[in-house]
């Protein structure tokens, strides 16, 4: 495995150094070029967690992945920089169920520069994702492309939090809102606790089949543009461009793609060019018959 095809994979032209601008550099090129997705569940593609077939997978192949595939090998190439890292098990925040889900849940990272540590992603399967590194530090709020964002310790968890913002144009109309106060919701938590790539396996494999998961039942691509001021997201047939604006998320879509459609968006939009068109629009009907 070779770094330097990494960093050419991700469109790193900086100086390599052990410092927060390269690492605020990396995580920003990593999300614009590298996008998270699924396709492989779909493709009947099993997710292994190991450095060499994420390396073939993300660099070689050009392909995304999730949490702990893209945050798994980002590491790996941190490493091999000189940065100290550590891989953290995070959880979700379901809003709609008011829990966290569990233990490995998502990986985040970790890095360490001196006395200070920094929350690094770049696997972060929503629009919400924070652009760059957050310091480990509470009642500090950090401004980026994706709104404000701070961090809360409670026992031996960390908090991420991302001040709720104004949406308009989404394509379920009640969602769009305006906001009258400052509110701000958890994203996830995580520890510090250093953990092994392997040990996130057993949920990498749960989500690729259970039902009860997004991941595993709906093809779902996201990757950022226009440093970060642009995320574009598709879920199924919708492919929405989201811009950030001003304490506001400009949301607009295109609906009822064609599976050819689809895999334009794919190749012009996410950078995947698969050997075949996939049957994403036979894959959301049968989802909308199972739930309907």
């Amino acid at each position: 495995m070779d770094a330097t095809k990494y960093l050419t994979r991700i469109g790193f032209s900086g100086t390599v150094e052990v410092s927060l601008k390269c690492l605020a550099e990396l995580q920003a090129c990593h999300q614009l070029a590298v996008p998270f997705e699924n396709l492989d569940v779909f493709l009947k593609r099993k997710k292994v967690l190991d450095v060499e077939v994420l390396f073939e997978r993300i660099v070689e192949e050009k392909r995304g992945g999730w949490c702990c595939e893209l945050n798994g090998l980002f590491a790996w190439l941190l490493e091999n920089l000189g940065f100290s890292v550590r891989k953290v098990s995070a959880s979700y925040f379901n809003p709609e169920k008011n829990e966290f889900n569990g233990m490995f849940d998502h990986m985040a990272l970790v890095v360490s520069l001196g006395e200070q540590e920094y929350l690094t992603d770049v696997g972060w399967g929503n629009i919400n994702a924070h652009y760059m590194p957050i310091r480990l530090s509470e009642n500090s709020v950090y401004k980026q492309p994706g709104g404000f964002y701070k961090l809360k310790k409670e026992g031996p968890h960390w908090y991420l939090l991302h001040r709720m913002r104004d949406i308009m144009g989404h394509h379920r109309e009640e969602l769009n809102r305006v906001l009258n106060e400052e509110t701000w919701q958890v994203v996830h938590r995580f520890d510090t606790q250093a953990r092994e790539l392997s040990e996130f396996q057993e949920r990498c494999d749960q989500y690729q089949t259970d039902p009860e998961v997004m991941l595993a039942v709906m093809p779902i691509c996201i990757r950022k543009a226009e440093e970060g001021q642009v995320v574009n997201a598709m879920t199924g047939r919708r492919l929405t461009m989201v811009r950030f604006k001003e304490n506001i998320d400009v949301r607009t879509n295109e609906t009822d793609l064609t599976d050819d459609e689809i895999d334009k968006k794919l190749k012009d939009v996410f950078g995947i060019n698969l050997q075949k068109t996939m049957n994403i629009v036979e894959i959301v009907e049968n989802l909308n018959n199972e739930e309907g």
